[in-house]
């Protein structure tokens, strides 16, 4: 509930700030490399948490049980 309402809350500040400064010609360069910049850094930190620590994956201990039977 309350990360509900961060998420309004932060929605509603962040729609005032782009309508003040979507009016000026200026600040829509910045507002647009601001956001292209974020959502590559916010996709870069995902992927990088999600593919951490995968490597390459090999057969499971309990495929060959013959193998397992000494360790």
């Amino acid at each position: 509930m309350m990360r509900d309402a961060w998420f309004a809350g932060t929605g509603i500040v962040f729609g005032w700030l782009m309508s003040k400064a979507w009016s000026d010609p200026g600040c829509q360069i910045g507002m647009v490399i601001f956001l292209v910049t974020t959502a590559v850094l916010t996709l870069g930190f995902a992927l990088a948490v999600v593919g951490h620590g995968r490597g390459p994956q090999g057969p499971d201990r309990d495929d060959d049980d013959k193998d397992d039977e000494g360790q």
